[in-house]
């Protein structure tokens, strides 16, 4: 079984797109956990509608946790915590998995190959500039980008009994956790776009998180300094890393004042 984990705040406009993306999967062995972050809105009413409109062939197989708002770490560790699958996928509320084999075509990865903990894919149109099917991701290939989009991802979900999501970070922290499960497992990354965000491709700077770029570069910043205490990468690995990383940031800023002026 595959264990879709959805955080949920403030979505009652995208939730039930993104359900519904899972529902018309033609891998059927899935259960959906929606974890309320304390909306405001009628994120929580618009689920129960669509779960009681459901037949109950689907509504056995969704289930529905509220919480108070604590960030989408703490309530994706909750719904991997209250999860019955070998396996978890995470999908984001106002993301949507964009084609109906998604989970079919990476199980068929983990099949083929049970040493694989990890399998990510392409994103709102990201994807390998090559002719691979996949590819192995390497540790210091993605110490230099992250190539494991969180609503593209699955993985076993015995790896949670060792790593988690960092509650204590708000940015960088799924990148923080695919690093150290990179660091000691097997991570494929298969080269087709799976999922997107339902409005379209998101810009850095535009909207969401992305919109303070400093915090989420000084989240990467924060996620390298934490494997260097872990003795994850040495001394000079961490200063190039960094470095590597700001220069990243100073091109994002220009393009975001690009974007800016073509409005």
């Amino acid at each position: 079984m595959v264990s879709v984990i959805i955080p949920a705040y403030n979505s009652e406009k995208t939730i039930v797109r993104a359900i519904k993306s899972v529902i018309l999967q033609t891998y059927k062995t899935w259960e959906v956990i929606i974890v309320d972050d304390g909306s405001k809105d009628r994120t929580v009413g618009v689920v129960e509608d669509f779960m009681t409109s459901l037949p109950m062939t689907y509504a056995d197989k969704i289930t529905l946790h509220k919480q108070i708002n604590q960030g989408p770490s703490v309530a994706r560790n909750k719904g991997i915590e209250i999860s019955n699958g070998e396996y978890i996928a995470f999908l984001d509320s106002d993301d949507e998995w964009s084609v109906e084999n998604k989970l079919e075509l990476q199980m068929k990865y983990f099949t083929e190959d049970p040493s694989i903990a990890l399998c990510g894919a392409g994103h709102d149109k990201k994807r390998i500039n090559s002719n691979l099917d996949f590819k192995i991701i390497s540790f210091n290939q993605l110490l230099l980008k992250n190539y494991f989009a969180t609503p593209a991802v699955i993985l076993k979900k015995e790896i949670f009994n060792i790593f988690k999501f960092d509650i204590s970070k708000k940015y960088s922290e799924d990148f923080k956790l695919w690093l150290q499960i990179c660091y000691n497992y097997k991570c494929v990354y298969i080269n087709s776009v799976l999922s997107n965000n339902q409005e379209g491709k998101r810009r850095y700077g535009v909207s969401g998180l992305s919109v303070d770029l400093f915090a989420m570069e000084k989240g990467e910043l924060l996620t390298y300094y934490d494997l260097y205490k872990m003795n994850m990468i040495g001394g000079l690995k961490f200063v190039f890393i960094c470095s590597f990383s700001l220069f990243k940031y100073f091109v994002r800023l220009i393009k975001t004042g690009i974007y800016k002026l073509i409005g």
